[in-house]
């Protein structure tokens, strides 16, 4: 069988980007700005950006999700971590997504289930906040003052 047509030089870059960022969730236009950064105009165009994200989401190399507005958000899904399951954070300071691996988490999505008859879909989940390293950043910056 041959080579397949989106295991090129564009999709190693796009894959090294997002893996070296698991973190963070990024737009298109994001990703783009990044890859032009770190490769100067070698950059590929925006369609095959497109056309390798949604190769990447199929494949479950890449999660897919929406931001509050109509933008899609792209993350990296590490090779050793399973995303279903648990629920997930994002920092709105710093933009750092945690996983939320405790029992708090998992009674929750069983009492939504159970007492709301709603499914939550945990590999989607996104609980929206502030993480201790931005709220530390605050209280400094207000005490400095």
């Amino acid at each position: 069988m041959g080579q397949s047509i989106y295991n090129t030089a564009a999709r190693e870059a796009l894959v090294s980007f997002l893996a070296s960022n698991p973190d963070r969730q990024f737009t298109t236009d994001q990703i783009f700005e990044s890859l032009i950064e770190i490769s100067g105009n070698k950059n590929p165009g925006k369609s095959t950006i497109y056309r390798l994200l949604s190769k990447l989401c199929h494949e479950g190399v890449v999660q897919r999700s929406r931001d509050d507005g109509a933008n899609y958000l792209y993350r990296y899904i590490e090779e050793d971590r399973n995303c279903e399951g648990h629920l997930h954070m994002k920092c709105l300071g710093c933009g750092r997504v945690y996983h939320l691996e405790c029992e708090i988490g998992d009674e929750l999505m069983r009492h939504v289930g159970s007492e709301h008859g709603f499914e939550i879909n945990s590999g989607l989940s996104m609980l929206y906040g502030e993480c201790g390293d931005c709220t530390d950043s605050k209280k400094t910056k207000r005490i400095k003052k």
